[in-house]
């Protein structure tokens, strides 16, 4: 008995692409609150957000794929003190991350 297998098109393999992550306008958020847009560009490749720490600043998304604006919510300041927060971007393919920093104004 012979038994032979048919050569199937499988998709093409995931390669990586350029990635990028910044924020798109000023980083310091007023006192009274805000949000910041982190822009990220990867195309197809998938990303991840860490070290996001601050319970003043949140996402509404932690993870993705592709381009996105993934904003982020900063309360307002009532310490009377400046503070800041960094986040991280974290591309898959075993590409750098990219490390933001948001300050927020007293």
């Amino acid at each position: 008995m012979l038994i032979s297998c048919k050569k199937q098109d499988l998709p093409a393999k995931p390669e990586a692409s350029a990635f990028s992550a910044s924020l798109e306008s000023n980083s310091v958020v007023p006192a009274s609150g805000g949000t910041v847009n982190v822009l990220i560009s990867t195309q197809t490749d998938g990303w991840w957000i860490s070290n996001l720490s601050a319970s003043w600043a949140t996402v509404n998304r932690t993870y993705g794929s592709g381009n996105f604006k993934l904003p982020v919510t900063v309360k307002a300041n009532t310490s009377g003190v400046k503070r800041s927060v960094n986040l991280q971007v974290n591309p898959t393919f075993g590409l750098p991350a990219v490390n933001l920093t948001i300050n927020q104004d007293n």
